[in-house]
């Protein structure tokens, strides 16, 4: 076994080694197969380490392993800060994906799982310069599913104090290099013993004299059996009474003077899982969503969006047609216009709520919004025409609370839009006074943030909200809900550049629906989809009605933003 990351004089004035490839349950840490990453370890048996992870790193042009992980429960893995590094600092979270299942590391397994990340958690006092605080969580795209083969570890119970393990033999497991410096493709263990402080001190104080810290611990040998590049991030792991536990992640080592390769006549220092219960436990009780995140440069501002609380689906056993429109889409708001001081307001283009503060509409109707003068934002009505709204639901008479109007405190268009073209029609709205989410009939859709989200692919879509009233030509003053099917994009570009309108991957087109049935939606009208997210069945918002024919004469399909094109554009423009 071996995974390990050098650190030069320039950086600490040492030659340290980092070991790197260049809801619990009651059944945690229990094998449930019965029938053994390591340098000079013994092959492991097929299911008998279950809850450990494989990590690998888009270099480019494929899937490289890099590092180990442990699985603590169902969307959480453990490893090293250092295994989410590379030359250019923090992968991002799309360039990095987790296997678990695999006793064989090239070889396809029935038993195998693997999950994109949708989270990178360093711990807060780590830095890319330091060896300090060598801990990460990994948040999933979606769970695993438990198996035989695929289990959670238990988290350390028996105390935090290093001299209760000292003299204990632990096992290390991981795919690192072998007794011969080569990748192994068999997982393997190796059964070690931890060591003190001062025993691994005055066996080299010049690489351990000024690293080791109280949340460290040594262990080995020193007799060529040990953790190497490529078991860095994995775990060590201690019986008890038949159950397992993780007590330290592979950290680093010193390397051998002949090249940048552990040397396992070295100690291995891991980091303490001990000393890290509780940040460990807070970041997997808080939803995902809320909690400090690092990746690439986008990734920290998922945080600012409510992923725990989006796009509530409160009748997901139900076909969608046949849901009540009434606090159904909670997400849906009026963009309001008066021209001139003594005009009053009126709606004038639909937006959509992503968080307590900002919502997303097209750039042409922030253009209107910006020439107003006065705007507001109607967020939770139902009928525009009542004060209070009301409606039968299932029977009975339900009554949503009152309508919240919110001034806006800034626009944001997207830098490359274009007036002439409609390309990049999207805008941000960031609201003055945060929304009061907490009412049924305002929340928040969810965003396609994820990898998995971003590739959702579907011939129909549930466009909700205002439409224009043919006779008035004014909003409706109910909002309504259809089915609406996809059209081709490359047809859909070739009947719009007719019109000198240039689509892009930016759109998604939908078919009109013409004929008797055919309404005309409020620019900005939203498309949605029934997702899993976090869990739990939400709706994701895909698509913003742009543009169309303005009459129901013809079967010209509408053009829809794609939203999906514009996730990393709204992360990186919200802020706190």
């Amino acid at each position: 076994m071996n995974c390990i990351r050098c650190y030069g004089i320039a950086l600490i004035q040492l030659y340290l080694l980092l070991l790197v490839d260049s809801r619990l349950t009651q059944s945690c840490g229990k094998r449930k197969v019965v029938n053994l990453l390591i340098v000079n370890g013994t092959h492991a048996k097929d299911g008998y380490w279950p809850w450990h992870a494989a990590l690998f790193h888009n270099d480019g042009r494929s899937f490289v392993y890099k590092c180990g992980g442990t699985i603590l429960d169902e969307n959480t893995v453990i490893t090293t800060a250092h295994c989410l590094m590379t030359s250019h600092g923090i992968i991002a979270r799309e360039r990095l994906v987790v296997q678990v299942g695999r006793h064989r590391l090239r070889t396809a397994s029935d038993h195998a799982q693997e999950r994109e990340a949708f989270q990178l958690i360093l711990h807060p006092e780590n830095n890319v310069n330091s060896i300090q605080h060598d801990i990460a969580l990994i948040k999933l795209a979606t769970d695993f599913t438990y198996t035989d083969y695929v289990q959670p570890i238990c988290l350390w119970n028996r105390g935090k104090r290093q001299h209760t393990i000292v003299g204990s033999f632990g096992t290390v497991v991981g795919f690192g290099l072998d007794e011969n410096d080569n990748p192994t493709d068999t997982l393997r263990e190796a059964r070690i013993p931890v060591v003190s402080a001062i025993t691994c001190v005055e066996s080299n104080r010049e690489v351990f004299g000024t690293q080791l810290t109280s949340n460290m611990f040594c262990a080995g040998n020193r007799d060529g059996v040990g953790a190497c590049n490529g078991d860095s991030g994995g775990g060590m792991f201690f019986n008890y009474d038949g159950t397992w536990y993780i007590r330290g992640l592979v950290s680093f080592t010193k390397p051998r003077e002949d090249a940048h390769v552990c040397d396992t006549k070295e100690y291995t220092v891991f980091t303490d899982v001990a000393k890290y219960l509780k940040w460990i436990k807070q970041q997997m009780r808080r939803p995902v969503g809320q909690q400090n995140v690092t990746g690439n440069h986008n990734n920290p501002k998922i945080g600012l969006l409510p992923m725990s609380t989006c796009g509530p689906n409160p009748y997901e056993d139900r076909d969608e047609l046949s849901k009540p429109v009434f606090l159904g889409y909670p997400w849906v708001g009026l963009m309001e216009c008066a021209k001139t001081a003594s005009e009053e307001k009126e709606p004038v283009c639909q937006a959509t709520l992503i968080s307590d503060r900002y919502l997303i509409a097209t750039a042409r109707c922030a253009d209107i919004i910006s020439n107003c003068h006065r705007s507001s934002i109607r967020l939770g009505d139902y009928d525009r025409n009542t004060t209070t709204d009301c409606a039968q639901v299932d029977g009975q008479m339900v009554c949503s609370p009152p309508v919240q109007s919110l001034e806006i405190e800034s626009l944001i268009w997207h830098q490359h839009h274009n007036r002439r073209s409609g390309s990049n029609d999207i805008a941000l709205i960031r609201l003055r006074n945060h929304a009061d989410t907490s009412r049924n009939n305002i929340k928040p859709i969810c965003l396609p943030v994820t990898n998995e989200l971003r590739k959702q692919k579907s011939t129909h879509y549930t466009l909700t909200g205002w439409h224009y009233d043919l006779v008035s030509g004014m909003a409706s003053n109910v909002p309504q809900r259809s089915l609406r099917e996809l059209v081709e994009l490359n047809l859909c570009k070739s009947l719009y550049r007719k019109y000198e309108l240039n689509l892009t991957a930016g759109h998604i087109c939908i078919k009109q629906q013409y004929g008797p049935n055919c309404t005309i939606p409020l620019v900005g009208a939203s498309l949605q989809l029934v997702q899993g997210v976090q869990k739990q069945s939400r709706y994701v918002l895909y698509g913003m009605f742009s543009d169309g024919t303005d009459n129901c004469e013809s079967p010209f399909p509408d053009a829809y933003v794609n939203i999906v094109s514009y996730v990393d554009w709204i992360l990186e423009n919200i802020q706190e």
